[in-house]
């Protein structure tokens, strides 16, 4: 009866130190698996210095500072390093002013009430979007007081119909500096942070639309008349928009960061939702995208462009005899595999894809005649003459290993 107890005893403990070792296994696991999460996949640089490191080893190439792969970080040139100045880029946009008699001519307007805010001191101190938002804001009044104005025959509507269209004359410069001088933008287009990653890239996707909804509002209220086509509404009985106790000098038909959409003519204007522009603007610094895709495309160009140069005449002098594969030459196919096929193809893979989807975006801003030329210099260096300088180098480096594989009677699979 004891040893039944004892046995019973020891096979207790041993179940319960196999759980214990079991649950300890498992928490080992769970911390590998979040401290990967914590620390990510390795850099695209951290990727070619061991790329770069073992292929000198197996050709028995030293490694010092005289290499051309080591100097080629010193060589880099990043997005912030050629992103114009905030001087280059503004768009002085005209300040438009009206005097008492017009002021109070259009208190029936909510027209009135705008220029009113934009006296305040929240008024004269708006971010780029807010202003854009503004923009949308007093074109849409101005169109509602043109049109019921024109409908009491008041001569005050060609005055107005003067303002609109100053107005929309300057929109487009309004939205260039949004694009250009926005915190959120020059973080997109200028400090990466990190390289891109051949996957979990933060709002990536969702960054390709910010963009695009920022150029598509380029477009909005484009046209020179936003009120032929709506004079129906005329007969709307106008708002009580009036400003009460107010006493301007010549008021500052600016705008005020306060954004409202009105009912009374019908004129659809994204950029008035101020909390849409604001998220994508929010998802763009997020992201980073395009900021990422120029950093990776420079350092891959830059350090391929330097080991191809040591490596054309390093492959050439492995020796195959007649098509006969030696174990250098199946080793330096084995790194080959593992760290570019594997790992630095799936970063440019990602690169590419992002890059033309971004292309007919880089297009229509090269054509924007507000935007300014060091802006548009600054695109295209990065979005067209080093992707192209970059797209060249990794061919070149592919067609290398082509041709030492062939030779060699290898082929770039898994070893």
């Amino acid at each position: 009866m004891w040893m039944v107890a004892e046995a019973y005893t020891r096979m207790r403990r041993h179940r319960y130190i196999n759980v214990v070792n079991t649950m300890r296994l498992a928490g080992i696991v769970i911390a590998v698996g979040f401290l990967q999460g914590c620390f990510g996949a390795p850099s695209i640089d951290d990727t070619m210095d061991e790329y770069t490191t073992r292929l000198f080893r197996v050709l028995d190439k030293p490694f010092s500072e005289n290499e051309p792969p080591l100097t080629a970080r010193r060589n880099l040139v990043l997005p912030s390093q050629t992103y114009p100045t905030l001087f280059e880029l503004g768009n002085n946009v005209t300040t438009l002013n009206i005097n008492i008699r017009e002021f109070y001519a259009i208190q029936d307007c909510e027209l009135g009430r705008i220029v009113a805010e934009r006296n305040t001191a929240l008024g004269k101190t708006q971010l780029p979007s807010q202003r854009l938002q503004y923009e949308h804001r007093v074109l849409n009044a101005l169109a509602n007081c043109e049109a019921r104005l024109k409908a009491t025959d008041n001569p005050i509507a060609s005055t107005v119909a003067e303002w609109r269209k100053q107005k929309q004359a300057q929109y487009q410069s309004v939205w260039a500096n949004v694009v250009q001088t926005s915190t959120e933008m020059k973080l997109g287009l200028s400090m990466a942070g990190a390289p891109l990653q051949a996957s979990e890239n933060k709002d990536a996707k969702a960054s390709v639309n910010a963009l695009n909804f920022i150029n598509g509002l380029a477009k909005t209220l484009k046209h020179e008349s936003v009120v032929e086509g709506k004079l129906q509404a005329t007969h709307e009985s106008a708002g009580d928009g009036s400003v009460a106790n107010a006493s301007f000098e010549g008021a500052n038909f600016e705008g005020a960061n306060i954004v409202e959409k009105t009912d009374k003519v019908n004129v659809e204007v994204s950029a008035s939702d101020s909390g849409e522009l604001e998220q994508q603007l929010q998802i763009i610094a997020s992201s980073r995208l395009p900021a990422k895709l120029w950093q990776t495309q420079a350092i891959l160009h830059n350090r391929l462009v330097s080991l191809n140069q040591v490596l054309a005449p390093a492959l050439n002098s492995v020796q195959c005899k007649n098509g006969v594969t030696s174990d250098k030459a199946t080793i330096l196919r084995n790194v080959f595999y593992l760290y570019f096929i594997e790992e630095i193809q799936p970063i440019a893979s990602t690169l590419n894809s992002y890059h033309y989807q971004l292309q007919p975006l880089w297009k229509q801003w090269a054509e924007n005649a507000a935007l300014s030329a060091p802006f548009k210099a600054h695109i295209r260096t990065h979005a067209v003459d080093n992707f192209v300088q970059y797209s060249a180098t990794m061919k070149a480096h592919v067609s290398l290993w082509q041709d030492f594989l062939g030779r060699c009677n290898l082929s770039p699979t898994a070893p």
